[in-house]
């Protein structure tokens, strides 16, 4: 890309935005999971449901990373195609509500569960 815009002028990682407190480092919860396909949710969508009084519910959590999971392998074939940068699918909240999420893969290599409002 900087062949056609030239070099960035400002760059803000996935880290930056973990400290800033927009994102939520998911290996907080469990070192293992930087062996999967996440790495970040956004504070937005933990704030509906998968945090209680500042405490990870790690069940809803988990909950959260299977939904996210399956809507990547569905949309994958199975995981049979390469992977793609960008998901979108359907979710069940905690609340039972059906809600959209976006998955979206940042600088790691691994994706960021998100409301579409983060994106």
């Amino acid at each position: 890309m900087e062949d056609i815009f030239g070099e960035p002028i400002y760059t803000y990682t996935s880290e930056q935005a973990a400290d800033d407190g927009i994102l939520f480092d998911i290996i907080q919860v469990n070192p293992e999971w930087a062996k999967g396909l996440f790495r970040y949710v956004t504070m937005n969508l933990m704030e509906h449901g998968y945090l209680t009084d500042d405490e990870v519910n790690i069940p809803n959590l988990m909950d959260l990373l299977i939904q996210s999971t399956i809507i990547i392998r569905d949309a994958s074939n199975g995981f049979k195609d390469k992977p793609d940068t960008f998901y979108s699918g359907n979710i069940e909240m905690p609340s039972g509500r059906q809600q959209k999420v976006f998955i979206s893969m940042n600088e790691y290599q691994k994706y960021t569960i998100m409301l579409p409002e983060d994106y």
